[in-house]
């Protein structure tokens, strides 16, 4: 009878074990859940990033999206609805959600990307980190993670800099997929200069 407990509680730790080695692959691998790859990512990001002029003036990007805002990628859908099918905005809110845990690595050719300071936790420190970065690298890019259809022929990106006050422009952009694979500007949603 004993031994049999110990079999039970074995069994159901492993079992248990399983189950949390497996949410912790899952967070892991977020971006797999709505099917879009990071290859997919890096490509579409590489190609634009050439040939966009927000982020041709300052190449150095931060590792992650630092403005997070709980209705701004509603607000953003609603803007974009008659462009895309609901299929189509189901399938990108999934993305948008996955976006801010997104982190990006040193595979975006011809930047440099750094570090956000993710122990900051007041106004004081914020600003210290911010004044540090732009008195290094004197200009900082925010490239958000693409956010795309179903089909994967439109992308949706936000891409903006700072170079300090006064000093700073940014867009939210969706591309096209042309017949020759090359991604297209298609429709500018937003896009503003300080």
């Amino acid at each position: 009878m004993k031994y049999r407990n110990l079999h039970i509680l074995l069994f159901l730790f492993i079992i248990l074990s399983c189950n949390k080695s497996k949410n912790i692959e899952t967070k892991k691998t977020s971006i797999v859940k709505s099917g879009i790859s990071e290859q997919l990512i890096y490509d579409f990001t590489n190609q634009i990033l050439s040939e966009n002029g927000t982020s041709e003036f300052c190449k150095n990007i931060i590792d992650r999206k630092i403005f997070i805002a709980p209705n701004a990628d509603s607000l953003l859908l609603e803007k974009i609805k008659s462009d895309f099918s609901k299929d189509d905005l189901n399938f990108m809110k999934i993305q948008f959600n996955e976006g801010n845990k997104f982190v990006w690595k040193n595979n975006l050719r011809d930047r440099r990307i750094i570090k956000l300071d993710t122990t900051i936790d007041n106004e004081n420190k914020a600003k210290e980190f911010w004044d540090k970065t732009l008195d290094k690298y004197h200009c900082i890019s925010s490239v958000g993670m693409p956010v795309f259809n179903k089909e994967r022929n439109l992308a949706i990106i936000e891409i903006s800099y700072n170079c300090g006050l006064l000093c700073a422009s940014g867009g939210t952009f969706i591309y096209k997929l042309e017949k020759n694979k090359k991604w297209k500007l298609y429709k500018t949603i937003n896009s503003w200069v300080s």
